[in-house]
């Protein structure tokens, strides 16, 4: 079985190619995961998930995110990243690139926490 961190970094891996990020939230989530964008929204199991990431998806014109991992570290089942969420348009190219802290919780190959920081004016329209 993948490490904590390995499933972590697989799952992120998988957001880039179009149409993968559900699949995503679908092989790695469990039904009772929960998901927060600290500030923003909470999510309970995949179906609620991609339910928000549609909502970005339509909002933004995003097809795909590319993570970029600046870190990771793994203590016993939680995994901390620092990374920078390419918010990829659909003319290929990052629209937005957040900085992001998250920590996941992972119990035997799957997501069952994960808790994301970031600034949430990224996403505010310009003023």
């Amino acid at each position: 079985m993948p490490s904590p961190s390995e499933t972590v970094c697989a799952f992120l891996a998988r957001w880039e190619k179009p149409g993968d990020l559900y699949a995503a939230f679908d092989d790695y989530f469990t039904p009772e995961t929960v998901w927060e964008n600290v500030g923003w929204a909470t999510t309970v199991g995949a179906d609620e998930a991609n339910a928000l990431n549609r909502g970005y998806e339509e909002a933004l014109g995003m097809t795909a995110i590319r993570v970029e991992n600046l870190a990771v570290a793994e203590v016993g089942n939680k995994v901390l990243t620092e990374r920078i969420d390419h918010i990829i348009g659909k003319d290929g190219e990052a629209m937005i690139s957040p900085h992001v802290m998250g920590i996941f919780e992972v119990e035997d190959g799957r997501i069952t926490a994960w808790r994301d920081y970031f600034d949430t004016r990224t996403y505010a329209p310009p003023e």
